[in-house]
């Protein structure tokens, strides 16, 4: 018993004990790493029982056996620890019909694995030698009576008939004549204990179970078990096949069990419906039998669980749960069973573990405390960011954008922040001054013109010139005017190419070596943008007088003057400005007036407005500079006669 001894943890003793029908007391425990136990206190003098029971119990592994942790030797007797269980006497009436059918099933389960894999028989099968375990399976104790077949002789089972039940007691052992029982019928004594049992178990489950199912289990029990005759007893593997342990809740159990023996086909179609076969079940049976058997690395592995069942177990129910997966426990029992298991699983560094877990964070990571979340879950998230693995990275940016609503960023991210971004918005009410269809132009915007540079685009030149001024850009309409043909042979028109789109006038005045042009954009929408027109080719222009042209001229008609019936050129307005004149001391032809005669053909009336062209470079010279005297004489139609021969001859003079 040294060898247990330095084992053993030191643990703490919890009040108060439950003290079992053969004087065992079993207290409650915490060990010092936190977890529970349970204590069996062994009367000194019951040495060689406890080293019996701990034998057996360090070589047995069974999940349907009592664990064993250590046992010691100590002041108030011999101290046998094991995991936290409760004497079936004290739960039973707190445990649901599938719990107890569930329960019984346990027992068998570990007296088929003593009889046909330990060739042992217990020898004390009954109420006192089975415990419930934290997560509701039931567990077969008492292991101080366990021998084998042959060395169950009366003169043994005499000396341990102060820690046997008598319940579990066969009739054969009160007669006189009994014998040791041959090997092959060794386990009918548990049998009938078994039988035993059951019977008293079953007085639980009336008015809960269906009655022709518990008729025929109870039928089973006296015909098979209970028969007096110990080689009319069947093996109790016989007894694992009955329609009474044929249920949802233990074919679910059973299958989660022994899931690596499963195929593939058989673990798809078992997800595939295992929501359905759970709903039925009680909240708290699912909590705390199922719960631990769902939440593991083998089912998180299959494609068909994550899909189909873990998001309906990995978050509680709520009340308005619309496009949410329904849960199947109510937040308390959700935060007492699951959440425990969460944080198990958070230590599993296994890739398919850590992606459903964050993947489903958000439906269940409000329900830790904020120590669990600062102190186990942050750290564990925080390792993905490190993974090789991008969709490791990727789910882990998602969470910790969950945690930061929950922890703050201070704990998330740390570091000193600062106040980047602004919150601003932008204003999409429209200023004073802008129309109905669109904004303006913020700024001037300069646009070529015919090939012109510097032109100004100012928004609202336009419109703020006088009406008057705007009246005066066009000629006198009343009088007939010959854009096409006026110029003459060789001349261009000068309204079709040489006037620039938007009906503003181009005045040529001679003497002027550029015209200044300044171009108001219009109020326009914004998808209206005025484009820039291209350059325009040099022109020949003559000189034309008095707005009149040849006889075949035909008047220009008039545009309308006001701003909404302008047509294509509306975007401009023009305006020509003048050169003042060159010094008339530099003007060779000051004092050189000629006397213009018109011809006969047509009259030149002499309240006629004038408008001057610059002549063709063919016709005069570049260097001759022009004057506005070049203007048609006011003289009666008789009078024009033009220049004799004898007054001026312009080809003959030379400088």
């Amino acid at each position: 018993m040294g060898s247990e001894n330095s084992a053993l943890k030191s643990y703490t003793l919890q009040e108060p004990p439950f003290t079992l029908p053969s004087g065992l007391a079993v207290f409650p425990a915490v060990l010092q790493d936190g977890k529970l136990a349970s204590v069996f206190v062994y009367k000194r003098e019951n040495e060689d029982k406890v080293n019996k029971a701990a034998k057996h119990l360090k070589t047995l592994r069974h999940p349907c056996l009592l664990r064993f942790l250590s046992c010691t030797v100590e002041a108030d007797g011999i101290h046998l620890v094991t995991e936290r269980v409760r004497p079936l006497q004290v739960a039973l009436e707190a445990l649901s019909p599938a719990e107890v059918c569930s329960g019984i099933y346990d027992i068998l389960l570990a007296l088929v694995f003593l009889h046909d894999r330990g060739r042992l028989t217990h020898n004390n099968v009954c109420l006192s030698s089975v415990f419930v375990s934290e997560d509701g399976h039931w567990k077969l104790g008492g292991m101080e009576t366990v021998c084998t077949a042959p060395q169950a002789t009366p003169e043994f089972l005499r000396s341990i008939q102060s820690v046997r039940d008598p319940a579990s007691i066969p009739p054969e052992e009160m007669s006189p004549e009994f014998t040791t029982l041959p090997e092959a019928h060794g386990h009918a004594r548990d049998v009938y204990s078994f039988g035993m049992l059951v019977e008293s178990v079953l007085a639980v489950l009336h008015d809960q179970v269906s009655a022709d199912l518990l008729s025929s289990f109870q039928q089973t029990l006296h015909s098979a078990l209970l028969n007096p005759i110990p080689k009319c007893r069947p093996a109790l593997c016989t007894l694992l096949s009955h329609d009474f342990f044929r249920n949802d809740f233990l074919e679910v159990v059973n299958f989660l069990k022994s899931l690596t023996l499963k195929s593939e086909e058989e673990k798809t179609e078992f997800f595939k419906f295992l929501l359905d076969r759970v709903s039925c079940l009680s909240e708290e049976l699912i909590a705390s039998r199922l719960v631990p058997l769902l939440l593991n690395q083998l089912v998180f592995a299959e494609p068909v669980a994550v899909k189909s069942f873990l998001p309906h177990l990995l978050g509680p129910k709520k009340e308005s749960a619309q496009g949410e997966a329904p849960g199947l426990l109510p937040p308390a029992l959700f935060r007492s069973r699951v959440i425990p298991v969460l944080l198990q699983l958070f230590e599993v560094h296994e890739e398919h573990v850590r992606l459903v877990l964050l993947s489903h964070m958000e439906a269940y990571v409000e329900h830790f405390t904020r120590d669990q979340l600062k102190k186990v879950i942050l750290p564990q998230v925080l390792l993905g960011l490190r993974d090789s693995s991008a969709a490791i990275v990727a789910v882990t940016l998602r969470s910790l954008a969950v945690l930061v609503s929950l922890l703050g960023p201070e704990v998330v991210v740390g570091g000193e922040r600062t106040k980047i971004f602004k919150r601003t918005a932008p204003s999409f009410a429209k200023s004073p001054g802008l129309s109905s269809e669109g904004d303006q132009f913020p700024q001037a915007v300069k646009f070529p013109i015919n090939g012109i540079s510097g032109v100004k685009n100012t928004p609202g030149d336009s419109e703020s010139l006088p009406s008057d001024s705007r009246s005066e850009e066009w000629p006198d309409w009343s009088e007939p005017e010959e854009p096409g043909h006026a110029a003459g042979p060789g001349c261009s028109s000068l309204s079709a190419e040489a006037e620039p789109r938007g009906g503003g006038a181009v005045i040529g005045s001679p003497g002027a070596d550029s015209l200044v042009i300044e171009a108001q954009s219009r109020e326009s929408p914004l998808s209206e943008e005025p484009q820039p027109l291209p350059p325009s080719p040099p022109q020949k222009t003559c000189l034309v007088q008095g707005g009149h042209g040849p006889p075949h001229a035909e008047p220009r008609e008039r545009p309308p003057k006001g701003p909404s019936a302008l047509g294509l050129g509306e975007e401009f307005t023009i305006h020509v400005k003048k050169k003042p004149m060159h010094d008339p001391e530099l003007d060779w032809f000051a004092d050189m007036v000629p006397e213009i005669k018109p011809s006969a053909a047509f009259l030149i009336l002499p309240d006629l407005r004038t408008e001057a062209v610059a002549p063709s470079k063919d016709e005069i010279s570049p260097l001759t500079p022009f004057s506005s005297k070049f203007a048609a004489a006011e003289m009666a139609e008789g009078e024009a006669e033009g220049w004799g021969e004898g007054e001026l001859n312009w080809e003959e003079n030379s400088w």
